[in-house]
């Protein structure tokens, strides 16, 4: 999954708990979604992270 659509559905996932529409059992699988979701990007961020800084050290090597 794309990291705009992990956030899009992650923020899909707030309003709804938000709202308090949603029944219990509906809102702990959607709980869990979100956990996941945030794990998932959690670790994109830290490869982008990491890509930004090599290519940045690999830049400032090429001054």
């Amino acid at each position: 999954m794309k990291f705009e659509d992990a956030m899009q559905r992650l923020e899909e996932i707030v309003n709804l708990l938000e709202s308090g529409k949603v029944d219990l059992d509906d809102s702990l699988k959607l709980f869990e979604e979100g956990l996941k979701l945030t794990k998932e990007l959690d670790a994109k961020l830290k490869v982008y992270e990491k890509k930004i800084e090599d290519l940045t050290k690999e830049d400032k090597e090429d001054e």
